[in-house]
């Protein structure tokens, strides 16, 4: 079997402990399609590089995590001889049902005994289970050994698998120019072998750091042919998520109505095809959305479910995501107490992964809480929360570090 669903290691039924009813209340669908929605969109002006100076500050009241998803790689693992391919089947159904860890034991007993043409997959699933836990170090040197002996072995498939994840950990860590490069030769690759879910998941990477680097239109069209790829060929999951992906571009457009049509429809797609992690980052998204409209109830309800549905499938740096979401909320109410933990357990996870998003918005939402509550208290706070003494004055030197540069004027005295 030279290809495995990607969307299988997510397991289980999507929306298990979710409300439907709340979602199904998000929006009524217009029934205008989404390619058409999409490609209207395309026609208008382009919006300048930095979308005007209060949209900018808009970007950081809220982390926003559009889907970018790994490709997995089993290859011709069931092939091999028991001693590998038992072990290897035990890893792939541990995985299935987000037993990250598990998943990790089992692969790593097949690796020890594994030639060479089949340490390729197993270093790519053993590379995707260290994603979701949010290990992104070892994770990046998997993919990386596995892409170097996939040449060695001429398994383009599977050095397209490890290069199109090499390219989502490099945007995780900011470095957009290293990441465009990966995806874009493991798109090549994937379409010399007409491997179309593939296409579809390099399309939308690109896609989503063309939208980082405020390239709003090039972004929309590399959703729009992530799409049309997915529709294609039938793959739900990559349908949910180009939906998703092209609305956040709409988003940034200033297009909120439309934004929220769309991210419902990638939700609702999610959900019925048992897609765990395509949904819980599409629920994220739209309580961003909600938080653009000042839906501050919304907001909140929509962060908690995406953060309990991302604990519940293991993805840790989705779990940092809406924790620092939730916490953000919780500040612009006035919760600023409640806020705090939930932003310092945030930085914690964002700053042990070494990923670029998320960390300003933060300490940004740290530093408006020390406003509100004062040093002593903020620090009673976060020493309560777990961090030591220590580490509270380490955060809270990061905090004095943003402040310097952040674009909300301090309270005056």
């Amino acid at each position: 079997m030279a290809e495995r669903e990607y969307n299988t290691a997510m397991g289980g039924n999507a929306s298990q402990g979710l409300d439907p009813a709340a979602l199904l209340a998000v929006v009524v669908v217009a029934g205008v399609g989404a390619a058409l929605a999409i490609a209207a969109l395309r026609r208008r002006a382009k919006v300048p590089k930095w979308m005007g100076l209060k949209r900018y500050r808009k970007r950081l009241d809220v982390i926003r995590r559009d889907l970018d998803r790994m490709a997995e790689y089993v290859g011709e693992l069931r092939d091999s001889q028991p001693a590998v391919s038992q072990p290897a089947e035990r890893g792939l159904a541990a995985m299935a049902v987000c037993n990250w860890g598990e998943a990790i034991e089992h692969l790593q007993e097949a690796r020890r005994l594994a030639g060479k043409a089949h340490l390729v997959p197993l270093l790519v699933q053993i590379g995707v289970c260290h994603y979701m836990q949010g290990n992104l170090s070892a994770a990046v040197a998997e993919f990386g050994e596995s892409a170097r002996l996939a040449e060695e072995e001429g398994d383009k498939l599977g050095r397209c698998a490890a290069l199109a994840n090499v390219g989502v950990i490099h945007h995780e860590y900011g470095e957009l120019g290293s990441a465009f490069t990966h995806l874009s030769e493991a798109l090549t690759i994937a379409g010399e072998f007409d491997n179309q879910r593939v296409v579809a998941l390099c399309l939308g990477g690109i896609g989503n750091i063309q939208h980082d680097k405020a390239e709003l239109d090039a972004a929309l069209k590399s959703h729009e042919d992530a799409l049309a790829v997915s529709l294609s060929i039938g793959d739900e999951p990559g349908i949910a998520g180009a939906r998703g992906n092209a609305a956040s571009v709409l988003r940034d457009k200033g297009e909120l109505d439309q934004a929220l049509e769309m991210y419902a429809e990638a939700v609702e797609t999610a959900r019925k095809s048992g897609d765990n992690f395509g949904y819980t980052i599409e629920l994220g998204s739209i309580g961003g959305v909600y938080l653009d409209k000042g839906d501050l109830d919304r907001s909140l309800k929509f962060h908690e479910d995406s953060l309990a549905g991302a604990s519940r499938i293991g993805f840790r740096l989705g779990e940092a995501t809406e924790l620092g979401n939730v916490g953000l909320v919780l500040e612009k109410r006035g919760a600023h107490g409640q806020a705090v933990s939930k932003l310092a357990e945030a930085s914690a996870i964002l700053l042990s992964a070494g990923v670029s998003r998320g960390q300003i918005q933060v300490l940004l939402g740290l530093s408006r809480c020390d406003d509100k509550l004062g040093r002593s208290r903020i620090e009673e706070l976060l020493q309560q929360g777990g961090l030591s003494a220590d580490g509270a004055a380490e955060l809270l030197d990061r905090v004095d570090q943003i402040r310097r540069r952040r674009p909300y004027p301090r309270p005056r005295a």
